[in-house]
């Protein structure tokens, strides 16, 4: 399986590789559906066979020819096409999750018809990610784009709080960069916990960068601790709600308390 390209569709995550292939399991269970009850459709497969006819995969479509004489609602016919789908070229199937391969997996040429049989405007998404990833070119809304820029913006944090602690003439130590962290985290998801960054949806690393650049500016004013809190828990509200994230629920500080203000000696 080539690498790994996440991607976001209305705040959902969703998987391509680097050759344009599509993960088909994690988009249909979106909609309520499996591939496998699209792959089972005699179009479907009357597709694949023109598809091997055209590469001049003859036995595909002597084998689809001999299913095609049983009644198209028969068990045996939908599970032998079922069985010739998988063995077309054109799907691969991997347990385990989908960012290390798993799920079933269809060919570029497959994706957008299979993603109008779940939704049209989804349709018209994935074609523009498998034309982008084709050509080479990246979608304004690419998840490891905002993936480095969130990583990127934390370290302008780090640099921001240094210099501002050394106009006060104090020392930086570790324990104020982890504070600081910290304090983002609490004001993205209401928690003092570390953030898995690469479970996050393309939407969700915008934000959080957001909330650094707005720490940067804050830091850079020389805003106490407090009300750095405050204005970044504000600020996070209110960037959910503009990009139509579901606000984060608020945990209490008890049994969550930062080690102390990364301002403090």
């Amino acid at each position: 399986m080539s690498n790994i390209i996440q991607a976001d569709f209305n705040g959902q995550r969703l998987h391509f590789t680097s050759d344009a292939w599509f993960n088909a399991t994690e988009a249909a269970s979106h909609y309520g559906k499996e591939p496998g009850d699209w792959l089972r459709q005699r179009d479907t497969v009357d597709y694949l066979a023109a598809l091997a006819s055209y590469h001049g995969n003859s036995d595909f479509v002597e084998e689809f020819n001999a299913i095609s004489v049983l009644p198209s609602t028969s068990a045996a016919s939908q599970s032998r096409l079922l069985k010739l789908a998988k063995q077309s070229g054109y799907v691969r199937t991997k347990a385990g999750n989908p960012q290390n391969g798993g799920g079933t997996w269809l060919h570029p040429k497959l994706a957008v018809r299979f993603a109008q049989w779940l939704d049209v405007r989804f349709a018209i998404w994935c074609d523009l990610q498998i034309d982008a990833i084709v050509r080479g070119t990246p979608q304004p809304q690419d998840w490891q784009k905002f993936r480095i820029e969130a990583s990127s913006r934390f370290k302008g944090v780090c640099e921001m709080l240094n210099l501002s602690r050394q106009a006060d003439g104090k020392h930086t130590a570790a324990h104020h960069y982890i504070n600081e962290a910290k304090l983002i985290n609490w004001a993205f998801c209401g928690s003092f916990t570390p953030i898995k960054r690469d479970a996050l949806s393309s939407k969700e690393l915008r934000l959080l960068e957001l909330l650094e650049a707005q720490d940067m500016l804050l830091l850079g004013r020389g805003m106490p601790y407090a009300e750095r809190k405050q204005v970044l828990t504000t600020f996070a509200t209110q960037q959910r709600q503009r990009m139509a994230l579901p606000l984060a629920g608020r945990l209490s500080d008890s049994g969550n308390q930062i080690d102390g203000d990364s301002h403090a000696a």
